[in-house]
């Protein structure tokens, strides 16, 4: 009876959150690029090889090694990292620190821009204390991880959406 009431349990549950429209990340087939073949050009950006495996993974495009035939090439640039402080303790040292990743992605067709430059940024507060310098250090490579991966993920998500300008006919026989 135990049994039966767990699995009318869980059925319902089911059924219930999958009504009101919930599903999981990734789940939807749906989130691809609208571009079907890229190529994706990152000078020294950190994100780069995070992109690249996202888009293997997850099946949004296919990854080209070259531009040549691309339907779009995908450019990082214009990466900013920063570490500020952000709060002082009653000795007026450092207790906390702002961390923040910027980056920029452009979107070509045949070498020409084709939308809006995509701009990312994420941070993360970080405490601090000079006591505990080895794990603090440890503890800020954690936060710059997790920084890069949802910077990868914001950019994935905006490329998603992406949508190109509309090209606009300027031809003087559409003119009256």
């Amino acid at each position: 009876m135990v049994h039966i009431r767990k699995t009318l349990f869980i059925l319902t549950t089911v059924i219930i959150v999958s009504a009101c429209g919930f599903h999981l990340r990734g789940i939807n087939g749906n989130n691809r690029f609208p571009f079907q073949k890229i190529y994706v050009q990152c000078d020294n950006v950190i994100i780069c090889s995070n992109l690249t495996n996202a888009v293997k993974i997850q099946d949004l495009a296919t990854l080209l090694p070259s531009p040549e035939s691309a339907d779009v090439t995908i450019q990082l640039f214009n990466e900013q990292t920063k570490r500020d402080p952000q709060g002082f303790n009653g000795a007026g040292r450092i207790s906390s620190y702002l961390l923040t990743y910027q980056v920029q992605a452009r979107i070509l067709q045949k070498n020409k821009q084709i939308g809006n430059d995509i701009k990312v940024a994420v941070s993360a507060s970080m405490n601090y204390s000079d006591s505990i310098l080895l794990a603090v250090n440890q503890n800020e490579a954690v936060f710059w991880t997790n920084l890069h991966e949802n910077a990868t993920n914001q950019l994935i998500r905006q490329l998603i959406y992406f949508k190109p300008y509309k090209s606009v006919n300027t031809n003087a026989s559409n003119i009256k």
